[in-house]
């Protein structure tokens, strides 16, 4: 029997988005906060994180790089599992 070993996958992005990701509790967000945080997590097609650690402020955290939110801000590291 053969297992698959998981994959571990990193990304930073905007502190504020934690609670919505592991609590899935959007509140304190705005609409326009939401449908940023729902494009980036879609476009990394891993689900949702099973962790995050705070690295503090970032100008260019993964998801402004890849043009999912606009400004630099406190971040945090989510982590995934494939």
């Amino acid at each position: 029997m053969s297992r698959k070993k998981l994959e571990v996958y990193t990304y930073t992005a905007p502190a504020h988005w934690a609670c919505y990701f592991i609590n899935d509790d959007p509140s304190g967000l705005e609409d326009f906060e939401i449908r940023q945080a729902d494009k980036w997590i879609a476009s990394l097609n891993l689900g949702a994180p099973v962790a995050v650690e705070d690295v503090g402020f970032m100008q260019w955290p993964d998801a402004r790089m890849s043009g999912h939110c606009n400004l630099a801000s406190e971040c945090s590291e989510y982590t995934f599992l494939k």
